[in-house]
């Protein structure tokens, strides 16, 4: 497993949550990513927003293609960029080659 790497949930599972003690479902389907320590960010369904330990996993080396399309979807959330970059005839995959190619050349 690579950290930045997109995790796809195989099977449910309940997590807990630590301020209110109750009990939710993480879903088959459900996605997130790893992180350097071996935990999963949930990104969506019930677990979004939740960070969870991974048992029997080894992380090595980094997913530049998902985090450089982590990092882009951050922008455009917050920035809207995407239409602007369309307005001056530039492909979102164009963004994401770049965003790669930086992160292959500092990680």
């Amino acid at each position: 497993m690579k950290i930045g790497q997109e995790i796809i949930v195989k099977n449910d599972f309940k997590i807990n949550t630590i301020v209110s003690d109750k009990v939710k479902t993480v879903k088959k389907g459900d996605k997130g990513f790893l992180d350097s320590t071996g935990f999963l960010h949930l990104v969506n369904g019930a677990g979004s927003g939740k960070i969870v330990k991974i048992d029997d996993i080894k992380v090595k080396g980094y997913d530049h293609k998902n985090i450089a399309k982590m990092i882009y979807k951050r922008l455009n959330n917050t920035f809207l960029i995407e239409t602007i970059l369309e307005d001056d005839g530039y492909e979102v995959e164009d963004i994401l080659d770049e965003i790669e190619d930086v992160l292959t050349d500092i990680l």
